[in-house]
């Protein structure tokens, strides 16, 4: 069991029998013996200002020798008893790691840690991750509505870019292209498919017309015409 700094008893042990009601030497050698803290020790003589308890005149000396208390994060005798206790808990004003802080160096310099402070500290560790899960959740919903918008972004930029590129097509009909390269055709006589090139009467046809009148002579043509 733990020192408990309040229970001690300043009349137990002086020299002035159990009606002696002072902090002396043998108090204090009863205190280290029961297992008090180098930093309990320091609560305790507080304990004996508080309660009227005189101090002998060796013990100065006495605490001189122990060399200085370990300085504590918090005052563990201001507020409720002199370990850590709900109290404490309270006057942090729900800060986690203060509170688990001030308790785990309760834990190494031996003193008592109060009925009620763990299952306060799970309730604020539960509070505390469902923040972060709420924080967590409205991040990653965050994230999903930005790579929607930018889906959505890229899917119009890319129809608005096929867009112009349909626009600008040169197969349009109606356009220059469409006669590019053609040529006149005409359909050739008798219904046969296909076309034929129109082109100008060759110059043999035009010599057999003209074969019959010759410069210098007076020959009719044999062509009836």
């Amino acid at each position: 069991m733990a020192f408990d700094v309040g229970a001690f008893n300043f009349a137990a042990y002086g020299s002035g029998g159990p009606n002696h009601h002072g902090f002396g030497r043998k108090d204090l050698r009863a205190a280290q013996d029961q297992g008090a803290s180098r930093y309990q020790l320091e609560q305790l003589r507080e304990h004996a200002r508080r309660v009227g308890a005189p101090e002998g005149k060796l013990l100065a000396g006495d605490f001189a020798a122990l060399g200085p208390a370990p300085k504590s994060p918090w005052d563990y005798g201001g507020h409720g008893y002199w370990g850590f206790g709900l109290a404490d808990v309270n006057a942090m004003g729900g800060d986690l790691d203060q509170i688990k802080g001030a308790r785990d160096w309760a834990r190494q310099n031996r003193l008592n840690i109060g009925e009620g402070v763990a299952g306060a500290i799970q309730g604020l560790e539960n509070d505390r991750r469902f923040e972060e899960q709420q924080a967590f959740n409205a991040q990653l919903l965050q994230q999903q509505q930005q790579q929607a918008e930018e889906a959505i972004r890229i899917k119009e930029e890319m129809a608005a870019r096929a867009g112009r590129v349909k626009g600008n097509s040169p197969t349009g009909v109606g356009g220059n292209a469409a006669f590019r390269g053609s040529r006149l055709s005409i359909t050739e006589a008798g219904g046969r498919g296909g076309t034929r090139r129109f082109s100008r009467p060759g110059t043999q046809f035009m010599n057999t017309l003209n074969s019959g009148n010759t410069a210098g002579t007076t020959t009719k043509s044999t062509l009836n015409i």
